[in-house]
């Protein structure tokens, strides 16, 4: 994928991604052979001159043993995380509504709301709210997704198509889906309405 100066790069996440790599004492020729991307790509990525697909971000990430929502994940407001994101009272965590850790995507209108306090434990639990013609996956919505575990949704309010493999299914208000991870799969909002979602993922990865 070319470099593209109009539609490039977060800044912050291609901060993120530089620092990621050099705290863990890897080369962009390691990462991006480890990704299978060319060095010049990853290379545009971490100037932030690239619009890299959430694909090409997951096999970066990947290549970084990390999993991609940590590339987008801020608190709320874009302040500085801080222990008082959760309240910890050992091994019960409470996460409080205003402060709840955000995932901000590429060419999405609105974050993923991040549930669990983090992504370290089994689950990732993640509020989505996407607007009218909305991809969960990519900005023209057909991006497949693929990685370890499994998954479960749950539509709150909305219509939503969910494709899985090589089937597609309309799924309307409370209707849920599971299905493993390693099927390729993709989202997007149908209709006029607001889709709102709940997914569950484990271990978490995406």
């Amino acid at each position: 994928m070319s470099a593209d100066p109009a539609r490039s790069t977060d800044a912050t996440l291609a901060e993120k991604l530089r620092a990621i790599r050099r705290e863990k004492g890897l080369t962009l020729q390691q990462v991006a052979d480890g990704a299978g991307l060319s060095k010049a790509f990853v290379s545009q990525i971490e100037s932030g001159t690239a619009n890299p697909s959430l694909a090409s971000l997951k096999r970066v990430g990947n290549a970084l043993d990390i999993p991609l929502a940590a590339l987008f994940e801020s608190s709320p407001n874009g302040a500085a995380r801080s222990p008082a994101d959760a309240v910890d009272t050992g091994e019960v965590r409470v996460v409080r509504k205003d402060r709840r850790k955000r995932l901000v995507w590429p060419g999405r209108r609105n974050p993923s709301s991040l549930l669990t306090p983090d992504l370290q434990g089994k689950l990732e639990v993640l509020l989505d709210v996407l607007e009218p013609g909305d991809s969960a996956t990519d900005e023209e919505g057909r991006c497949m997704m693929t990685h370890e575990g499994e998954e479960f949704g749950l539509i709150l309010e909305g219509s939503y198509e969910a494709t899985v493999g090589d089937r597609t299914y309309v799924l309307e208000e409370g209707d849920s889906i599971t299905y493993p991870s390693r099927i390729p799969h993709r989202g997007r909002a149908l209709g006029d309405r607001r889709v709102t979602t709940l997914w569950v993922i484990t271990p978490p990865s995406f």
